[in-house]
């Protein structure tokens, strides 16, 4: 290849880099922390549509985020927690606070003038996923969208505000959840992973291996559709829904 052709496609693929990078920096939606090192900084995009952005994060023990701003309407929800200490302009507000695996929270907006940082402080990785709202207002705010209960198998209540509401649930293998309605604009993030697969009118389909941290939106089904979904595998399967309102 022509020395000159090489130089000029080499200069191309850096600004498009630079680029792509900008871009993320300027996402409203998206956190970026600086003080971790490469992609980490931005973490993974999971899911994306006009309503909501999932954006999973790691935080190695004792990494320090850096400061960093917050869009405000967010969920976050722990795949993997630990020990958590804040600062806002260099002072601790909190130190040493324990989150569970599976625990949740909400998050309102915070400028990056209030030089908060968050930190962790413990002796294990952090991962999270990152639930934010693209709207400012809810989805169907003249008729609250009402979210399903389980027959057999009970929801854990987590959070609840105006905007979404959030349970935990657990399957043991073989155990399946009963035919339900399904409202729509549901998001489902593993806690625990394991072989989750569906039923609709009686016929299996789409049966996965899904890890810790994987997430997914399930569509509206009706009890007329006989929907069901399930644990196929050996190991107990745990999932947080976010039901958008």
């Amino acid at each position: 290849m022509n020395l000159n052709i090489f130089n000029k496609l080499s200069l191309l693929l850096i600004i498009l880099l630079a680029s792509c990078a900008t871009l993320k920096e300027q996402n409203p939606y998206l956190l970026v922390y600086p003080n971790l090192e490469g992609d980490y900084r931005y973490g993974e995009v999971v899911l994306e549509n006009e309503n909501v952005i999932l954006q999973k994060l790691i935080v190695g023990a004792g990494q320090w985020e850096g400061i960093h701003s917050h869009p405000g309407n967010q969920l976050y929800v722990h795949i993997r927690g630990g020990e958590w200490s804040g600062k806002l302009d260099g002072e601790f507000e909190y130190y040493g606070e324990i989150d569970q695996d599976g625990s949740v929270g909400w998050m309102d907006a915070i400028p990056e003038s209030a030089g908060h940082n968050s930190g962790n402080t413990g002796d294990n990785d952090i991962e999270l996923i990152y639930v934010t709202l693209k709207k400012d207002t809810p989805l169907y705010p003249q008729n609250k969208k009402n979210t399903y209960s389980s027959i057999n198998q009970s929801l854990e209540l987590l959070f609840e505000n105006e905007r979404l509401i959030a349970h935990r649930q657990k399957l043991e293998p073989d155990q399946w959840h009963n035919t339900h309605n399904l409202p729509g604009d549901q998001l489902y993030i593993f806690i625990k992973g394991g072989q989750w697969a569906f039923k609709k009118n009686g016929e299996l389909y789409n049966s996965q291996l899904y890890k810790a941290g994987s997430a997914g939106l399930m569509k509206k089904n009706t009890l007329e559709e006989s929907f069901k979904y399930g644990n196929t595998g050996s190991l107990p399967i745990e999932v947080v829904w976010v039901t958008l309102k």
